[in-house]
């Protein structure tokens, strides 16, 4: 299965670079067998989600320790979707789709032998996914392609969404930190954001 999505307008050649990439990366997923496509659309959506958020945060040495290394608190799909709900990084859809993808992922992960999408317990799941693409349509087909479909738009989203923070379009973090001073602000009551 591809999906095709195209960006018009000036300034948008980074993100068509991106879009373009993202294109033949669930062109390519959408021909594999199904614990390969479970296991790479996985561990595509856990790199954008560490990308996500080192991209939202102050660029320090504390963010990349919380995401990236051995034993980095936000090393895994389940912390990283954690924190990106928790922060308002992913909507309340893209992130029950993300703990399904994982648990679905767990089991292709953990078992070499009766694993399939078709399994009852799996069908379940797959059956609880938003189902929810850019033009609204319902997704046609079995398991695979609810799975699938659900997951390149959350993909989509997701790398569009990174590519805006990257840019600039987007803002990052707000800066709340304070000190407790008795001169007064010069710019009371406007926004920080982290850099």
């Amino acid at each position: 299965m591809g999906v095709g999505i195209a960006l018009t307008g000036p300034g948008e050649a980074k993100d068509g670079e991106t879009l373009a990439s993202l294109n033949r990366f669930l062109t390519l997923v959408g021909q594999h067998d199904e614990p390969s496509m479970v296991l790479a659309l996985a561990t595509f959506i856990e790199d954008t989600l560490g990308r996500l958020i080192l991209a939202y945060f102050r660029n320090c040495k504390a963010t990349k320790e919380l995401v990236e290394g051995f034993n980095a608190p936000l090393g895994t799909l389940s912390a990283r979707a954690k924190a990106a709900y928790a922060f308002g990084l992913l909507t309340k859809e893209q992130y029950q789709d993300i703990e399904i993808l994982r648990k679905v992922r767990n089991h292709f992960a953990h078992n070499w032998e009766g694993v399939s999408l078709e399994r009852s317990d799996i069908q379940s799941m797959i059956g609880q996914l938003s189902g929810y693409t850019l033009d609204q349509r319902s997704i046609g087909g079995g398991v695979k392609e609810r799975l699938l479909g659900t997951l390149s738009t959350c993909c989509i989203e997701l790398q569009v969404f990174l590519g805006r923070l990257e840019s600039g379009k987007v803002k990052k973090a707000p800066d709340v930190s304070h000190r407790l001073t008795t001169t007064k602000p010069t710019e009371a009551g406007t926004w920080r954001y982290v850099e």
